[in-house]
């Protein structure tokens, strides 16, 4: 790195760094800075934002589906969907059975 250049703390302790060394140390919004102190020098860690877990994406298509009763035909549940579809209502299929609760 070139010239080193001083910067103010701000009042909430925020300070900005360099976008010449965020860009050589591949710093993105959203990372985590871990900071520590070694013999009296701030040192700061950058990590990559932690990736959302699959889990915390459960319920956000809804409750899933019901399957079709046994013995029904593919051609019985596509066109009970078709048909459900173009009503606006949902299917049979995809409705929750009775007296059981939805999860949303």
């Amino acid at each position: 790195m070139g010239a080193v250049i001083g910067r103010s703390v701000g009042e909430r302790g925020q300070i900005t760094i360099e976008k010449a060394i965020r860009e050589r140390l591949g710093v993105r919004p959203g990372d985590r800075a871990v900071q520590h102190v070694v013999d009296d020098q701030l040192v700061v860690t950058f990590l990559p934002a932690a990736k959302p877990h699959i889990r915390s994406l459960a319920g956000v298509l809804g409750t899933a589906p019901r399957r079709p009763a046994a013995g029904a035909t593919w051609e019985e549940v596509v066109g009970e969907a078709a048909t459900a579809e173009l009503a606006g209502r949902r299917p049979e299929a995809a409705k929750p059975k009775k007296g059981k609760k939805s999860r949303r």
